[in-house]
């Protein structure tokens, strides 16, 4: 099993019911295992129009919902939407692919799009934390009411967990 199959595995565990997006390579993955897992996968056109619907979903059920985007543009695309649910104090999980090599043209500075928005930014830094760091944005969102953006860097996602 590698890092991406287990987020999906742990964010479905925690109660997650639907997941909104795009897919992209940075994303595939483990958008793939939310759906193997049980999550409802509703595709979207653009980014902003999945961010939008998943900011909405969670305001209409009550429930956590969960966007997932491609790395660098992908996540841009779902500023609008993340930045309204975030002001907004909706319990959101952004899920984004992420280029940690500089020289890569997908790479942005992720962490700062999400602070300067009013989203929190978290990360899954390694295999043997992934799903305790999973868990403790499932609970930011929902104690907290805040809509978290949890980057998941490529070399990350494809270890083995």
């Amino acid at each position: 099993m590698t890092v991406a199959e287990a987020v999906g595995r742990a964010l479905a565990a925690c109660g997650v019911e639907t997941a909104f997006g795009v897919v992209g390579s940075g994303n595939f993955h483990v958008t793939n295992a939310l759906v193997a897992h049980g999550v409802r996968f509703v595709a979207a056109r653009h980014e902003g129009g999945a961010a939008t619907m998943a900011d909405a979903y969670a305001r209409m059920s009550g429930r956590v919902a969960v966007v997932s985007v491609h790395q660098g543009p992908g996540l841009t695309n779902a500023t609008t939407g993340i930045a309204e649910a975030a002001k907004s104090r909706t319990p959101l999980i952004v899920l984004a692919g992420e280029a940690t090599d500089v020289r890569s043209n997908f790479h942005i500075d992720q962490e700062a799009l999400a602070t300067a928005v009013g989203a929190v930014p978290m990360r899954v830094t390694s295999a043997r934390d992934a799903v305790a760091q999973v868990a403790e944005a499932f609970r930011v969102a929902v104690g907290e009411r805040r809509t978290v953006l949890l980057n998941l860097p490529l070399p990350v996602q494809a270890a083995a967990h």
